[in-house]
C-alpha cells in the first residue's frame, strides 16, 4: 500500500493539534489570522519566516515539523495510545469548526448574492 505524501501544512495541523493549540491559539501566537492559518494547514503554502514563527511558538524546530512521519499515529515524541486518541478527538472537533466556519462563510455569501441580486433586479425595473 502506498502512503499518502503529507504537506507542510498537515504537519504544522499535526503538531499544533497535538500540543492542543487551536488555529486561534497559533494566530494570535504568531500575529496572523485564524484564516491565514487554515490556509497554511489546507495548502502547506508557508513562507521561510513565518514558518520560522510557527516552529517558534509550537516550540520545536523547522527541520521537526519537515520531517514528521506520514502516520499520524506515531509522529508524535511519545506514542502513549491516549495522547493520540486526544489527538484524533481534537481534529474531529477543529474539523467540524472548520466545517461550520465554512458553511456561515458560504450562507453570508449566498445572503449578499441574493442582496445584490435584488438590486439589480430593482434597477432594472425602474429603467
Amino acid at each position: 500500500m502506498k502512503k499518502k505524501k503529507i504537506h507542510l501544512g498537515d504537519k504544522i495541523k499535526r503538531i499544533r493539534s497535538f500540543k492542543g493549540y487551536t488555529q486561534n491559539d497559533l494566530a494570535k501566537g504568531i500575529g496572523k489570522t485564524r484564516t491565514l492559518i487554515s490556509h497554511f494547514e489546507r495548502t502547506g503554502n508557508v513562507n521561510k519566516y513565518t514558518l520560522a514563527e510557527i516552529a517558534d511558538f509550537l516550540h520545536v524546530s523547522i527541520e521537526e515539523i519537515e520531517n514528521i512521519s506520514e502516520n499520524p499515529a506515531i509522529f508524535s515524541y511519545e506514542t502513549n495510545t491516549n495522547e493520540n486518541i486526544t489527538w484524533l478527538k481534537n481534529m474531529i472537533e477543529e474539523q467540524k469548526e472548520e466545517i461550520n466556519f465554512l458553511k456561515n462563510t458560504i450562507a453570508q455569501q449566498m445572503e449578499l448574492l441574493q442582496k445584490l441580486s435584488d438590486k439589480k433586479l430593482i434597477k432594472s425595473i425602474k429603467k
